[in-house]
């Protein structure tokens, strides 16, 4: 019979995944958006970098938030053999 230790861990490790999921959907958007607003066509006095510098460090804050994810299930995956 399994610990509840275990039971708890198999709950975070599920939602981590939800929460890694979930950042992962919200960077591809992000890149779309980031795309949108460098597209080449546009003229060059329209770019407004101000928003795709707070749309990169959008990216950004999410990336880091995925690594520390990934680590937490690696770990918790390594600790409970799942």
């Amino acid at each position: 019979m399994k610990s509840n230790e275990f039971y708890i861990a198999k709950g975070q490790l599920a939602e981590l995944e939800r929460e890694y999921k979930d950042i992962n959907r919200r960077c591809e958007s992000l890149l779309i958006q980031i795309r949108e607003e460098l597209n080449p066509i546009k003229e060059l006095f329209d770019f407004d970098l101000e928003k795709v510098l707070d749309l990169v460090k959008e990216f950004r804050r999410l990336q880091l938030e995925a690594r520390d994810i990934q680590t937490k299930i690696y770990k918790i995956k390594e600790t409970y053999n799942l």
